[in-house]
């Protein structure tokens, strides 16, 4: 008899520890998910700058090549999506720009915005945008007017896709010869598509209002 409880008590004790670990595995899951893909939003930007410095060292003098990089709030402007709901976020943007004369400027960029639903839920996209720049000042200080537009692609499965475009303004300052800090702000699009099956929700758009930091190398 006291065999036969002791062998009750422990399949029991298996069978709860067992439903433990499994628990603390969904949620180390969902934990691991979500440093993926802030991994792989920065790790994109790394290594993407490092790939347009190591070419615009080389041509800058011959093809006058800049990088640009950036980091931005995105707060709440408006949405389609019904019920009110409000979309602030979080973006980067590394790109480079061939400087057609001594103000302007055309370029390509690729960035991650991550946006962070109310009530709950996010939504992550991966630009790549067109870009037109002015600069007022030669030297690349001062104002400066951008306009951008492209696709959100869908690379990976936690990623959304969709137009975007938008516009901006910003005052940099020199720090050297080959080193520009500045502010920024302005108006970003995102379109937020599903495929046709997707039955669970609707495509919907997102406006935002962009206030960050700039980093140009010259």
């Amino acid at each position: 008899m006291e065999f036969f409880l002791a062998s009750k008590f422990t399949e029991k004790g298996l069978k709860t520890s067992a439903y433990v670990i499994i628990l603390a595995g969904e949620n180390n899951y969902l934990q691991m998910k979500n440093l993926t893909l802030q991994s792989f939003s920065l790790g994109s930007l790394i290594f993407f700058t490092a790939f347009i410095l190591t070419g615009s060292n080389a041509f800058s003098q011959q093809r006058r090549l800049i990088n640009y990089n950036e980091i931005s709030a995105l707060v709440h402007e408006s949405t389609s999506l019904a019920g009110g709901a409000t979309f602030n976020g979080f973006r980067t943007r590394t790109g480079v720009t061939k400087l057609l004369n001594n103000n302007f400027g055309i370029g390509i960029a690729l960035g991650t915005d991550n946006y962070r639903k109310s009530g709950g839920g996010n939504y992550n996209t991966l630009p790549i945008t067109l870009n037109a720049s002015y600069y007022i000042d030669p030297k690349l200080s001062g104002l400066k007017f951008d306009l951008y537009g492209g696709y959100a692609v869908r690379l990976f499965n936690n990623l959304s896709k969709g137009l975007n475009y938008g516009s901006g303004i910003s005052y940099s300052f020199v720090v050297n010869s080959g080193l520009n800090l500045g502010i920024q702000t302005g108006y970003n699009y995102q379109k937020i598509d599903f495929p046709a099956n997707f039955k669970l929700s609707e495509n919907f758009n997102m406006g935002s209002i962009r206030i960050g930091l700039g980093i140009t190398f010259k």
